[in-house]
């Protein structure tokens, strides 16, 4: 782990746009950023033609490209944002109503509800705040307890304010359609990797819960590894961050498939999360050295009782 990492310890928790022109990955992209950025009246013509010319000189994509140059404040950028997202996100899509598994919504003040909000504060001091905005939840085995303490770390977050948007990265074994009543076999991750959908704003629900939008894994999948190991999904995933104060990424257990690490390693960041009287220190020591090989750091561990 690098030394520069500050490591959340164990815890035992009682939870029972790419410039229009520009290659990214070797795929073209246009950036619907600019257009609305000229609609709100925030840049001119004039001005978003030398934000292009900046972004293609630069390498950066054109939202980037507009902050540097100074055309544009971070409020107005984020407004900008909002206005994006929400007219890009899944629209009229039927939901049914939430999973109890939601314990910091069904039962609140339980010791499990309580266990998730102590985490929420370590990662809002340790994560968040440090201007991190992506976090891959991995386990070493199935049956850890990964997808629900996922979805009510990303919950809970929501309730304090923040901007999140869980990601079920997990297209061989999804959980987050069921907790969240969503539905499984609409557009989601599987659908914009498999160049079904433009751009990853699409296959957003946004406003699931106040401050939480969703990416479900999507229709299933034959070839889940190949499609998060290209360039089209760490491209997507470099977009979803700047979008939200915090993406999770909900995966599959590591000792099924390489999924895990790939998700992990275009999110930067990890959190493992290990059973009571199931998950071995070995285990997840070695997936710690397999996160580390994957470029990303591992900002600590939580071991679930339920």
């Amino acid at each position: 782990m690098d030394n520069n990492e500050q490591e959340i310890p164990f815890e035992e928790v009682s939870t029972g746009i790419v410039d229009r022109g520009r290659i990214a990955g070797g795929e073209r992209y246009d950036a619907p950023i600019r257009d609305v950025l000229t609609r709100l009246g925030y840049l001119t013509e004039d001005q978003a033609a030398h934000v292009a010319a900046h972004a293609a000189d630069r390498a950066l994509d054109f939202d980037q490209a507009a902050l540097e140059i100074g055309y544009v404040t971070t409020e107005e950028l984020d407004r900008a944002r909002d206005q994006l997202i929400n007219a890009m996100a899944l629209q009229n899509v039927s939901r049914r109503p939430i999973s109890d598994e939601l314990i910091v919504i069904s039962d609140p003040g339980s010791v499990r509800a309580e266990s998730i909000r102590m985490l929420r504060t370590q990662i809002i001091a340790q994560h968040i705040k440090n201007g991190r905005r992506g976090l891959a939840v991995v386990s070493t085995a199935d049956g850890t307890g990964c997808s629900y303490v996922t979805a009510n770390l990303a919950v809970a977050l929501a309730q304090v304010g923040y901007k999140i948007l869980l990601v079920d990265a997990n297209m061989r074994s999804p959980r987050q359609d069921q907790i969240f009543g969503l539905d499984p076999n609409a557009a989601g991750l599987s659908s914009f990797l498999a160049l079904q959908v433009a751009r990853p704003e699409r296959v957003v629900n946004a406003n699931v819960l106040p401050g939480l939008a969703v990416i479900t894994a999507g229709p299933p999948t034959s070839r889940p590894q190949e499609l998060l190991s290209g360039n089209r999904f760490r491209d997507g995933v470099n977009t979803l961050l700047r979008e939200y104060d915090l993406v999770l990424f909900d995966t599959p257990a590591a000792n099924t498939s390489a999924d895990a690490l790939n998700i992990a390693g275009a999110a930067a960041y990890a959190l493992v999360v290990g059973r009571t009287n199931q998950s071995y220190y070995k285990d997840i020591s070695v997936l710690a050295d397999q996160l580390a090989s994957s470029r990303c750091a591992l900002v600590g561990a939580v071991l679930n009782d339920f």
